[in-house]
């Protein structure tokens, strides 16, 4: 039977959140409530799973452990008895050797070392007569050339503990038995560590099903015997295994995990109780119809939200901040809602204008700035200039004014025309043309250049450079502007005598910034920067020198940039200051054999 057109619309809400909410709760809610059901039974028991899996390798790990405290006990006593197979015929000295790993290793009670015939010729214990062992089983065996642990066994203090047997041999032949008592009570800080909350444990059982390690003491030095006999009997049977056991009600109660030692025939057993090993499960059963109701809501509010009142002024103002990125402050938004979203569209629109102005700004800074540095400079070099002109009429014939003019005119030249050029550099920092170039032959083209730098104020110059050097894409000149206004700003630190080096190295496969770099460092041994200019050094006109405008670094750390390069700088007063450029490497195969000789040579030469 079909309802009316007219009662499904009586019945259908009108609001369109109000119709969204009725589809999500046919369509979504109640499928994902049957959904949730299932997956949070199948996860508790998963989580059961897991839990007996990891207290099956726990129980694993843990009987590793027990047999490296064991093994470690052997390992010492066959080095003993290797040095007993050197100092075999000195009683004295055996006795030494003894009695140190006796004090070495606590774990030891009694030592001794017997000679063929079964009589002890030394122990660990000074001052106790000296026994006949010729008729004990583990004599005999060790005797053999066989290694040998005994039984666990119980000691009048109630100790468990067990005897250990290594043959001492000399030049390969059986001379003497070295016996030892092992106190087993060096496994139990193993034992202890085991802990599962408040009702977690785990003890070790030895061939006889006897607790020789347990978290309570008293169960051991009682001889107290462990619940679950069957598991018992099946982890000294060999058995590794993890299962729920129930109490002895017979209702489920314990979580239980064994591994066999089979080497030394004892068991380790971890057990836990039911509830609290799964008390986890329940809060997470909890907390999941808590998720599973808030995600249901949430998701209903925030789609109807997202979709009707975001997404298309959204995705206008993602195209719009990607047009802001690159420059285009003129794009604006026709608001017309009085909402977050008109007040957001409004508060771009603001935004826009502000970096707009303040782009403005900063160019009419910039010229400013340059301006006025340019002024200062050009009138202190002026004033000198015009001098000397004023001067010249009535001093022409003074040989001595004409020398100091010839060399002074020119010099305030070359300084006027660098201030410009760097004035015209930084003005025109744009996309610079790239090309292949092997950065082995543009090092040995700085090295000459610096070379006659330096030597004029008698500053030595280390160079270590790797003979393996990749190409690198780059403009040359662009570049060796870089490095030879490093060098320079190195020798006008560094005073006569003190140091320059230059150093430059392949980094691959780097975990940083790019996948592999060259990096080519400079550093001197000058007074070094303080922190306030350090911080500032990159900035355009900030200088600390009486010359100059303050642009070489600034145009530099530019030049890298768009070579996709770094630079930093670390310096530390009267130590000296170190600049390390890092560019991208080509990954290619670099010709080796007679090039890579080569160039060393070169650069070999070129230094002299």
């Amino acid at each position: 039977m079909k309802l009316p057109l007219s009662i499904i619309g009586k019945l259908f809400p009108k609001r369109i959140w109000q119709q969204i909410l009725l589809i999500l709760i046919i369509l979504v809610v109640c499928p994902l409530v049957v959904l949730g059901t299932l997956l949070i039974r199948t996860s508790q028991n998963s989580i059961k799973t897991t839990v007996l899996r990891d207290y099956k390798q726990v129980a694993i790990n843990a009987t590793g452990r027990v047999k490296e405290e064991i093994d470690s006990a052997r390992q010492a006593l066959q080095v003993t008895a290797s040095i007993l197979g050197i100092l075999h015929t000195d009683a004295w000295r055996q006795e030494t050797a003894i009695v140190e790993l006796s004090l070495r290793y606590p774990v030891f009670r009694r030592i001794s070392s017997i000679d063929l015939k079964g009589m002890e010729v030394a122990t660990s214990e000074l001052g106790t007569p000296l026994q006949d062992r010729a008729d004990e089983e583990i004599f005999k065996l060790a005797k053999s050339g066989e290694y040998y642990v005994s039984d666990v066994t119980i000691a009048q203090d109630h100790m468990p503990i067990l005897n250990m047997a290594v043959p001492i041999k000399q030049l390969g032949k059986v001379k003497g038995v070295l016996i030892a008592e092992v106190n087993i009570r060096g496994i139990w800080n193993v034992i202890d560590r085991i802990q599962f909350g408040k009702t977690g444990k785990a003890y070790l059982v030895d061939q006889e099903g006897r607790i020789i390690a347990h978290p309570d003491k008293k169960l051991i030095l009682k001889g107290t015997e462990p619940d679950h006999a069957g598991i018992i009997q099946n982890v000294l049977s060999g058995h590794t295994e993890s299962l729920e056991v129930k109490d002895k009600k017979g209702k489920p109660g314990y979580l239980v995990a064994f591994a066999p030692i089979e080497s030394l025939h004892w068991g380790l057993i971890i057990e836990q109780s039911l509830n609290e090993a799964l008390a986890f499960s329940k809060v997470m059963k909890t907390q999941s119809w808590v998720l599973i109701v808030i995600s249901i809501i949430a998701a209903m509010i925030i789609s109807f939200i997202l979709a009707s009142f975001m997404s298309r002024p959204m995705n206008k103002l993602i195209e719009a901040t990607g047009r802001l990125a690159q420059g285009d402050f003129d794009h604006s938004f026709r608001i017309r809602r009085r909402d977050e979203i008109g007040r957001l569209l409004f508060s771009f629109n603001r935004m826009a204008r502000k970096l707009q102005k303040a782009q403005q700004e900063e160019k009419l800074s910039i010229v400013g700035r340059a301006a006025t540095t340019i002024a200062h400079e050009l009138k202190n070099s002026l004033l000198l200039v015009n001098t000397f002109i004023q001067l010249l009429p009535k001093r022409h014939k003074d040989k001595k004014f004409i020398d100091e003019f010839s060399q002074t005119i020119p010099r305030e030249l070359v300084s006027w025309n660098k201030m410009l050029k760097n004035m015209m550099d930084y003005s025109r920092l744009e996309i610079i043309p790239m090309e292949y170039f092997d950065i082995n032959n543009f090092l040995k083209e700085i090295i000459a250049l610096a070379k006659f730098r330096v030597a004029q104020k008698s500053i030595h110059f280390d160079v270590n450079i790797t003979s393996d050097l990749p190409m690198i894409s780059g403009n040359a000149d662009k570049l060796k502007q870089v490095f030879l206004n490093l060098i320079t700003n190195s020798i006008d630190a560094t005073s006569s005598g003190g140091t320059i080096l230059l150093e430059a190295r392949y980094v691959e496969s780097a975990p940083a910034w790019m996948t592999s770099y060259v990096e080519i460092r400079i550093a001197n041994s000058g007074k070094g920067i303080t922190i306030t200019n350090l911080s500032r050094i990159f900035e355009p006109f900030y200088t600390t020198k009486d010359q100059g405008l303050g642009l070489g670094l600034s145009i530099s750390k530019e030049i890298i940039n768009q070579h996709g390069g770094r630079i930093g700088v670390i310096s530390e007063r009267n130590k000296g200051t170190s600049f390390a450029v890092q560019l991208p490497a080509v990954l290619q195969e670099l010709e080796k054999g007679s090039q890579e000789t080569g160039n060393r040579n070169q650069i070999s030469d070129i230094l002299g």
